[in-house]
């Protein structure tokens, strides 16, 4: 009778210890399971994130390429446009240093024309300036005052009109004399100088 419950507790022991491999299998296989699992999922997509953070950069380099292809595109666009600007205003006005010089040149005309009592004056402000906010000229005024006949007073506004850099005749005031050859003329003038140095007053007076 004791053999009978020694061979029992044998077979019991046996078949716990096959329990327990069995579980233990199963157990381990379910972890390699879950493992091979787990790596087959987390690798592709830190793959694919690597891949798109890649592509980000890559994006953001070549936007920061465009834009810094677009700020110089247009530094040399304004530049150009500059230029441009600069070459337009040498075409019509006097340079910096040359608005005095332009004032005498116009009293050599007068001299040369031989007008008398030929004066201008300079006007520092006249209410019809339409470059008071240009960052490239100033309007300078002069107010022309002299006598002539009829054709020296046409010459005169000739050469004036024909004058390099240009000089603009705001307003003409001419008044016959009746028996007199030299007719009282008053002209209203302007021309454009570069900015730069405050020009001087110049009057001038010949005869």
């Amino acid at each position: 009778m004791y053999t009978s419950r020694t061979g029992k507790i044998m077979q019991l022991a046996i078949k716990f210890n096959r329990y327990t491999i069995v579980t233990v299998a199963i157990c381990v296989l379910s972890a390699a399971i879950i493992a091979g699992g787990y790596f087959l999922l987390s690798v592709p997509q830190q793959i694919e994130f690597s891949r798109i953070k890649n592509q980000c950069a890559e994006s953001q380099s070549a936007l920061e390429q465009v834009q810094l292809a677009a700020q110089e595109g247009t530094k040399a666009k304004q530049k150009k446009q500059c230029e441009e600007i600069g070459q337009l205003v040498s075409g019509f006005s006097a340079q910096r240093d040359a608005a005095t010089e332009l004032v005498f040149e116009i009293g050599q005309i007068a001299n040369e024309l031989r007008l008398s009592e030929f004066s201008s004056k300079n006007q520092k402000q006249n209410n019809y300036s339409t470059t008071n906010k240009s960052k490239f000229v100033s309007e300078v005024w002069l107010d022309v005052n002299f006598k002539a006949s009829f054709e020296q007073f046409m010459q005169f506004m000739h050469r004036l009109e024909c004058h390099n850099p240009v000089v603009f005749i705001e307003e003409i005031s001419f008044q016959r004399r009746k028996n007199i050859q030299e007719h009282e003329a008053s002209l209203k003038l302007s021309f454009l100088a570069e900015i730069g140095p405050k020009n001087k007053t110049v009057a001038m007076t010949t005869h």
